[in-house]
């Protein structure tokens, strides 16, 4: 393929120069008015029919008769009614675009440009009895240069009161989710559907507005980068297709393009700098359009099936585009030249999405996988089994991470590596379409049964669903005002449950710590009898051998006191009886005073008296000291012997306690086991039902806020 466009290609046999050359002017009927018959036949006779006429249709165009000039040739329509500096028919032969017209020839005098920019601008009559064609008026949203990032000022949202939230049509069942799109920069959701497009805020599920889509059935969405503009993009199949351009904040429509379209577009998107739109369709053919006039900038037919996946990079650079033949391909976006052909798919492409920094592409396909490819020499940089059975959509999060879905019902969420991060809630049906919102926080999905569903990127968890078939504002009001009270009575029925629930893991708590106390004080009153038997059996043991020396000694002390006794009673006797003859001999001595040897007597006899009565008194005191003894010994032996028999007779008490305490301890313990079991059953039990609880209370909030935003919503003019 020579590096000039197909468009320029079939051009160049567009205006080729008949044999005539130009001699003279025209003479016009009405110079003010030119008509096609009249004045503009006599330029093209002149010039052209020679290649272009009835015998010869160089590019497939024959401009021997008005209706066969406004068909066109193979690259396109030639005229745009209300436009020549969009119309190839005039822009060629005035040489401002390449093929020069005529070629290898001056250009045609100045006149007759005049007669066919005036033409032009007039709507393009045939006659002078003819309407002018309908004059497509210009749309300028294209911007001078593309902005990377977020742009200034606040997101673009539905302004309540501008859109209509009754939708266009309400079918039996939900519309599968065909086509979705999150918005770059705010918490916007578009989903597509039979004739209409339904906004949903990312944040709360609510319906914002519903754009009429009058055209059929809407195959693709795309948001523009800046987030002001949707693409919505579909048809009829086998008749027609449009792609048409939406104000986020107003939901006016801005325009349309797709006259060219004889089949549904099966996908399309918006240039980054809002200039041009792809579509595909399943003619196999690229058709970019200009948005300001709807006119055809180029025509690619490369595909070989049809053309499933369309999207221009973030810096508006490439054009990738997929088809059902597993064929993937990246163009110059403003030449539509050929840049990479990527091979690796072998089923059809489901999707194409560019990294934010438009370095790397992503695509997913029937064969199952999600591939990675660089920009820059298009090699495939990873791959990886994503959806067994098929990948039918991917998308690229602005942090590098992906979002796929696809045939096995699964949603997914990996790095930038391929490696799985998160698996979502499987679908009832197979997931068709996925994309993350302006955050990275949130992932959406939809599936065939037309289930939308909202999830948490951090934890999976489910944040709402969405209804693709949606009830009109009043009827959704009253529903609504319906589930509050239906939310009112859950909460009530749950509260009550949770009471109940905590009530019973109350009891269940409280019959455990008397069974654990009880356990606790019967193995504790066994192990105390179970330690006097043993304290007092050793008491008594110890206590044993020293009664025996307490005996002995108690023997020794009461001999010893008979000894003394016996010893004292004697002394007292012969005390007695030396005191007398003492006496006796005193008074003999007193009565003969002059005998020295009876006064010698006397004296004598007084010692061994005093002798006599002292001996008595150590005596008596020997006695008294040994009966002390022997009370002390005997006092010893009895409380030893008391001591033994008492640790004896405690001995047997506590064994008679442990013999009663022992059959009761493990069935005490035992029941321990089943009180515990119970509680912990009563106490987990109560997790659920206040989660339950929660839930109820949660849902009844949200519910009421719900109902509190749509009471307070604008109604949209009719």
């Amino acid at each position: 393929m020579p590096c000039r466009t197909l468009t320029f290609r079939l051009s160049l046999w567009f205006f080729s120069l008949c044999s005539l050359c130009l001699c003279g002017e025209n003479s016009f009927a009405d110079q003010k008015n030119p008509t096609y018959a009249d004045d503009v036949m006599p330029v093209l006779r002149q010039h052209c029919l020679g290649c272009h006429g009835n015998d010869k249709q160089r590019g497939g165009l024959n401009l021997a008769t008005f209706a066969a000039a406004m068909q066109g040739g193979s690259s396109g329509a030639i005229v745009t009614p209300g436009d020549p500096d969009k119309s190839r028919l005039f822009t060629l032969s005035a040489h401002k675009e390449e093929p020069k017209m005529p070629p290898k020839a001056d250009r045609i005098p100045e006149a007759q440009l005049n007669t066919l920019r005036l033409w032009i601008e007039q709507g393009g009559r045939e006659t002078a009895a003819s309407k002018a064609m309908a004059v497509k008026p210009k749309v300028d949203v294209s911007l001078k240069g593309v902005t990377k990032g977020k742009p200034d000022g606040p997101p673009p949202m539905p302004q309540l009161g501008k859109l209509k939230t009754d939708p266009v049509v309400r079918g039996r069942r939900p519309n599968a989710v065909i086509a979705l799109a999150a918005s770059p920069w705010a918490p916007l959701v578009a989903v597509g559907g039979q004739r209409q497009v339904l906004l949903y805020h990312a944040d709360t599920g609510d319906l914002l507005g519903v754009l009429p889509f009058e055209h059929g059935q809407i195959n693709s969405l795309r948001f523009s980068r800046n987030a002001k503009l949707l693409l919505a993009a579909g048809g009829r199949g086998g008749a027609s297709g449009k792609a048409v351009l939406y104000n986020v904040e107003t939901g006016a429509k801005v325009t349309e393009v797709g006259d060219k379209e004889t089949d549904a577009i099966l996908s399309a998107d918006l240039s980054a700098d809002q200039s041009l739109i792809a579509v595909g369709t399943a003619t196999r053919m690229i058709r970019v359009y200009n948005v300001a006039d709807g006119s055809v900038a180029r025509e690619i037919k490369k595909h070989t099936d049809w053309v499933t996946a369309v999207e221009f990079s973030p810096d508006g650079v490439l054009l990738a585009t997929g088809d059902r033949n597993g064929g993937l391909f990246v163009w110059e976006a403003n030449t539509g030249r050929e840049f990479h052909t990527l091979r690796g798919h072998t089923a059809m492409i489901t999707a194409v999405s560019w990294r934010i920094d438009s370095n790397m592409l992503a695509s997913s396909s029937e064969d199952g996988t999600v591939r990675l490819w660089g920009a820059e020499n298009g090699n495939q940089i990873k791959s990886w089994a994503a959806h067994p059975g098929g990948a039918m959509s991917v998308w690229f999060a602005h942090d590098g991470r992906l979002a796929s879905t696809g045939r096995d019902k699964l949603t997914k969420l990996w790095d930038g590596n391929g490696a799985v991060q998160k698996q979502f809630e499987a679908f009832p049906d197979l997931g068709l379409n996925v994309a993350v919102t302006h955050d990275n926080t949130k992932v959406i999905a939809g599936d065939w049964t037309g289930s939308l569903k909202l999830w948490n990127a951090a934890d999976a968890k489910l944040l709402a669903s969405a209804d693709t078939n949606p009830l009109p504002a009043a009827e959704l009001l009253k529903v609504t005002e319906q589930a509050v009270v239906a939310a009112e009575v859950k909460v009530k029925q749950s509260t009550d449950a949770l009471a109940a629930a905590q009530a019973k893991a109350k009891q269940a708590t409280d019959s455990l710590a008397a069974v654990q106390a009880n356990a606790t004080k019967m193995a504790a009153d066994l192990a105390a009898a179970q330690k006097a038997v043993t304290d007092h059996t050793n008491a008594a043991t110890a206590a044993t051998p020293q009664v025996a020396p307490a005996k002995a000694e108690l023997d020794k002390q009461t001999a010893a006191v008979a000894a003394t006794q016996n010893k004292a009673a004697a002394l007292e006797v012969s005390t007695v009886a030396y005191a007398a003859a003492a006496k006796s001999i005193q008074d003999a001595a007193a009565k003969v005073p002059q005998n020295p040897d009876l006064a010698a007597a006397a004296k004598a006899a007084a010692g061994t008296a005093q002798q006599q009565a002292t001996d008595l008194a150590v005596a008596k005191k020997a006695a008294t000291d040994s009966a002390a003894a022997q009370k002390a010994a005997a006092d010893k032996h009895a409380a030893l012997a008391k001591s033994v028999a008492d640790h004896q007779a405690a001995a047997a008490e506590a064994q008679k306690k442990v013999a009663a305490l022992t059959p009761t301890v493990k069935p005490a313990a035992d029941a321990v086991a089943p009180a515990k079991a119970a509680s912990d059953a009563a106490n987990a039990a109560v997790a659920p039902v206040q989660a339950a609880a929660a839930a109820a209370a949660a849902e009844l909030a949200s519910t009421k806020a719900r109902l509190d935003r749509l009471k307070s919503k604008p109604v949209a003019q009719k």
